[in-house]
């Protein structure tokens, strides 16, 4: 099936205002302070743990938490 010029162009004015969003979400993300950004990472990690078998995974991110309080890097 061709792709008309119109679609195209379509398809980029949305990959535009994506590329825009994603960068706006980064700089928010980037102008948190460490504490927040874990602190919200956390709050993730606790509302969806439920959904994942932690204790099946690899990637554990426990002692990254764990890690963070002793450095001071974060304050639940």
């Amino acid at each position: 099936m061709a792709v008309s010029q119109r679609d195209r162009e379509y398809m980029a004015r949305i990959a535009a205002l994506k590329l825009e969003s994603s960068a706006q979400a980064l700089a928010e993300h980037r102008a948190q302070s460490v504490d927040e950004r874990l602190r919200r990472s956390w709050a993730l990690y606790m509302e969806t743990r439920a959904s994942v078998n932690v204790a099946q995974r690899e990637d554990d991110p426990t002692a990254f938490y764990r890690l963070a309080r002793e450095l001071g890097l974060y304050r639940p």
